[in-house]
């Protein structure tokens, strides 16, 4: 296979490939196989085979664009046990990560957004009068409007927003001035991936202190994560956005998605406490952890960010785990089955003819079937004051989903939640209106939106590597190729629709030009046309 750099084809969009059917072909290989399976399908006896193994046909993928560099920091943690020769045990651990300002700057002035991106904030009602609020998007809620206040006249803030998972620990970052609708699609390549925190088993520690190291490893982990943001969100940060002007933006915390156990990983609290609420000095509640991650960060308050979980919170807790297993044990397991059972079919409602008892796993697709008759299900066959509890809950836990709310959605909400501690208390319930007026409707804040994002960026590039060595790097070099695919196809869809238009159009005039595609400036295009390649940085290991 050679590469397609004849003067005669300098131009072709297809470069470094030869044809649309090499692109193609390419594209089928890079995203499903990995480089063991590519060796194999180069052996196959194949008219034209264009490459004579996976190496042949990286090198070609190298010369596109990749998007932003990845850099290896290695993080010596020595331990408490003494090894055989005398010396305290440590283990050398790998963190993983992109720049996160780079990263947001790439968000901010990508064209794709030009239509869906606000850089200030607005407020919104529903009568002229002013007196029914709207909180939807980020920018409708009270905290950027309080931050707002306290940067300088002309600034812009970027409300950070970052995803985390404790399985293979990858971090997500989006920002608040896209859209809701659009970020938290994964098609739309709004949440990019910025680091691979260390993932160990610290055996290097006796097991009474593996848990509270874990705590320090994670925080002085993240702090070097996203060190960046420091100085960006008190100077602020020039970049040029998606309408073609360059602003000075601050990248300030304002969210962390995450469920219950990491949570409490970030507020440095035993599972056992809130870790959005204060406690006493003095009270037994909290790990002891001198320097995390969030205290240096320019106007952040990290427990102000730990948002609403509608998917493991709501759905799987309080529902599942708290009101179907306390009516269980009013009324039987058998007695519920009977009731799912009894239900009549119909076209728009999920039918359980096996009931639900024996189930082990939920979606939360099928919590919210069981929301929806749950209860006109358990009319008369439990107390009346039984039925209310699960009505006020019922309707909490839908108002909670809600995609736009109002004040007066919100006084329901909140009428709904006393009815229900009328008979009884959940604590964490007590967080989701506040949290709704500062940030925006909850619906944006779910954590199944970045589970969609760990079967790209963990599974898919799990199984891709070729050993069980190194297999972070090998996931980063991975990841770095499916950037690569993406930034060409992206590319390309700008390209041939505007070569299109240019074939049936003989309007020439500087206006037509300088407007682009779909009237974008240039300036924001050329992010998309790979002028500028940023290759993987390789950092020694010793």
């Amino acid at each position: 296979m050679e590469a397609a750099e004849t003067p005669g084809n300098a131009d072709s969009l297809w470069v470094p490939f030869h044809n649309e059917a090499e692109w193609e072909l390419v594209c089928f290989l890079v995203k499903n196989i990995g480089h063991i399976r590519m060796d194999k399908f180069s052996k196959l006896d194949i008219n034209g085979m264009l490459f004579e193994n996976a190496h042949s046909l990286l090198k070609y993928v190298d010369k596109l664009h990749t998007g932003l560099a990845w850099t290896c920091e290695m993080i010596d943690v020595e331990g408490d046990i003494i090894a055989e020769d005398g010396t305290l045990k440590h283990k050398q651990l790998e963190l993983w990560w992109h720049d996160p300002v780079e990263c947001m700057q790439e968000l901010m002035g990508n064209p794709a957004f030009w239509e869906v991106m606000l850089y200030v904030p607005k407020h919104a009602y529903t009568d002229a009068k002013g007196e029914n609020c709207i909180y939807d998007e980020m920018w409708t809620g009270d905290w950027w409007w309080n931050v707002q206040k306290k940067l300088p006249e002309g600034a812009m803030v970027a409300p950070v927003i970052l995803f985390g998972d404790k399985k293979a620990w990858p971090v997500y970052l989006t920002i608040g001035n896209i859209s809701k609708d659009v970020r938290c699609q994964v098609l739309a390549h709004a949440m990019l991936l910025i680091g691979y925190l260390p993932v160990s088993k610290l055996e290097c520690f006796q097991k009474k202190t593996q848990s509270l190291v874990g705590y320090h490893l994670f925080h002085h982990a993240m702090s070097l994560l996203l060190h960046p943001l420091m100085d960006a969100g008190c100077q602020g940060r020039e970049m040029i956005c998606t309408d073609g002007y360059l602003c000075s933006i601050h990248p300030i915390l304002t969210t962390y998605i995450a469920d219950f156990p990491e949570q409490c990983l970030v507020a440095c609290n035993k599972e056992s406490r809130c870790p959005c609420c204060l406690v006493q000095s003095n009270k037994c509640g909290l790990h002891a952890v001198f320097d995390p991650f969030g205290k240096e960060l320019p106007f952040t308050n990290i427990f102000a960010c730990l948002t609403p979980n509608i998917l493991h919170q709501l759905h799987k807790g309080i529902f599942h785990d708290h009101l179907l297993q306390w009516c269980m044990s009013i009324v039987s397991e058998k007695e519920i089955d009977a009731c799912f059972q009894a239900m009549t079919q119909y076209p728009t409602l999920c039918h359980f003819k096996k009931g639900v008892s024996s189930v082990s796993q939920w979606t939360g697709t099928e919590h919210k079937e069981m929301q929806r008759v749950f209860v006109s299900l358990l009319a008369g066959a439990v107390d009346d004051h039984v039925l209310i509890v699960i009505h006020s809950l019922l309707d909490f836990i839908f108002y909670a989903q809600l995609q736009q709310h109002m004040d007066t959605t919100l006084a329901a909400m909140k009428a709904s939640l006393k009815t229900f501690h009328n008979h009884k208390h959940i604590h964490s319930l007590q967080h989701y209106i506040s949290l709704i007026q500062a940030l925006g409707s909850a619906d944006s804040y779910n954590t199944k939106y970045p589970e969609q994002l760990h079967i790209d960026y963990g599974k898919d590039s799990y199984h891709c590597r070729d050993n069980k060595h190194n297999y972070v790097e090998q996931m980063a070099l991975w990841l770095q190729c499916q950037e690569a695919m993406h930034y060409k196809s992206a590319y390309l869809a700008w390209r041939r629709p505007c070569a299109a238009t240019c074939e049936r159009s003989d309007d020439d005039s500087p206006s037509a030009k300088e407007k682009g595609v779909s009237g974008l400036p240039n300036v924001a295009v050329l992010q998309m046309s790979g002028v500028c390649s940023l290759f993987l940085k390789r950092v020694s290991c010793h």
